[in-house]
């Protein structure tokens, strides 16, 4: 079945069931206190690019859609269940389009659907233990954990798509966190997960561990300061960070695990004197990936700034890049250059780039926003460089938990 059918089952099914049991007593023997917090959430987005030629650059569609469901289990557990719908990624296009083409599915936008987000909390363990066990996105940085409709910009930082995968980081395991007795809040979490992820090795055995550990300041009434370390480590995919420059000698060797370590600091200010007034979060991370197979030192980082100017206005700024740091022979520096002259090449595939962003979005509520925004990036080792307008719309239905801080 199409995936947008079956998200619009997920959705329809959900609120009828939750409007049949709201209209219920215990004296049925079914109380309303059971029931799920439900929201949809989707994504509208047109873009026009300078010189990209690709349908994902250009035209209209649905960026993403998920349906939520939150709900607290018992007194011991509460769980999170988020559907989502969004268009197809290339390679799992690349990979199906013989089979696409058979079906007379080889044009246009072609969605997929997936379980994002499957997991229950613990909420009454002892010693101020935190337990999540299930399918979550993993706690690096301060962007991976953002669901789409969370990005402070359309896209994510070419860094983190290029380092961290560009399907979002999520995986299924178990996660231990705990606040540890310092004079400021800080929360030390680990967790082990099935290590299957873009950026691991799927058919490997071994599981992906990782830890990170967040610091958050006080600096006054009106303003903290987050401090955070990251550290991944998995079985390594096959050809990771290599693209079209992957050793096919290497296809059925056995690949080393791979470590990426990360740091960020975030700087939030609200102004105090009143609902809705200025306020200011500013971000920057540094990713840094490692392993054996990898030439050099790659080296990926972002920073933004989005100020409210005014009571339902943002201003965002952005910046980053990223530079794999190896070294192009000849003969792929004219292959480069061919495609540069035919295709113009895939904005966020280039060695070394530099990435700014500029959006306006108005936001009158936490439940709808629109934003406009133009990216330029640049490609720091050819003659390349493009710009992306965008135009996004987001608007939630339902109930749906707090973003995280």
């Amino acid at each position: 079945m199409h995936p947008v059918r079956i998200l619009v089952g997920v959705a329809v099914t959900a609120m009828l069931a939750g409007a049949a049991c709201a209209q219920s007593t215990t004296a049925t023997g079914v109380s309303r206190a059971s029931n799920p917090a439900i929201s949809v959430n989707t994504l509208l987005l047109g873009r026009v690019a300078d010189e990209a030629t690709a349908n994902e650059y250009n035209g209209i569609r649905i960026q993403e859609a998920e349906v939520q469901l939150t709900s607290i289990v018992d007194p011991y557990w509460k769980a999170n269940l988020v559907f989502a719908v969004h268009p197809e990624h290339g390679h799992d296009h690349a990979e199906d389009g013989a089979e696409a083409e058979a079906d007379g599915h080889d044009h246009g936008t072609r969605y997929v659907g997936d379980v994002e987000v499957a997991y229950v909390e613990g909420t009454a363990l002892p010693y101020r233990l935190g337990l999540r066990v299930g399918k979550d996105y993993l706690p690096f940085g301060k962007h991976v954990p953002l669901h789409t409709h969370q990005f402070p910009f359309v896209d994510a930082p070419v860094a983190v798509k290029t380092f961290l995968g560009d399907h979002g980081l999520t995986e299924i395991g178990a996660r231990l966190s705990r606040d540890l007795p310092l004079p400021w809040y800080s929360d030390l979490t680990a967790y082990a997960v099935d290590g299957k992820a873009e950026i691991f090795d799927a058919e490997s055995r071994d599981l992906a561990f990782g830890a990170r550990w967040t610091h958050l300041v006080d600096l006054g009434t009106e303003s903290t300061l987050e401090l955070g370390g990251s550290w991944l480590h998995g079985p390594q995919a096959h050809g990771y960070l290599a693209g079209e420059h992957a050793h096919e000698d290497h296809d059925d060797a056995l690949y080393p695990d791979l470590d990426v370590l990360g740091a960020d600091v975030t700087f939030k200010w609200v102004s105090a004197s009143r609902s809705k007034g200025p306020a200011l979060n500013v971000t920057g991370e540094v990713i840094l990936p490692s392993s054996d197979t990898i030439e050099g030192d790659p080296f990926g980082w972002y920073a933004f700034a989005q100020y409210r100017f005014a009571r339902s206005w943002w201003l965002g700024v952005g910046v980053g890049g990223l530079d794999l740091d190896r070294e192009m022979h000849e003969d792929e520096h004219e292959h480069e250059e061919e495609e540069h002259a035919h295709e113009h090449a895939h904005l966020f595939a280039w060695d070394e780039v530099f990435e700014s962003k500029v959006n306006l979005t108005w936001a009158p509520s936490e439940f709808s926003a629109l934003r406009l925004e133009a990216a330029h990036y640049d490609d720091q080792q050819g003659d390349a460089d493009d710009w992306l307008i965008s135009l996004q719309a987001n608007f939630t239905i339902g109930s749906h938990p707090a973003h995280s801080y």
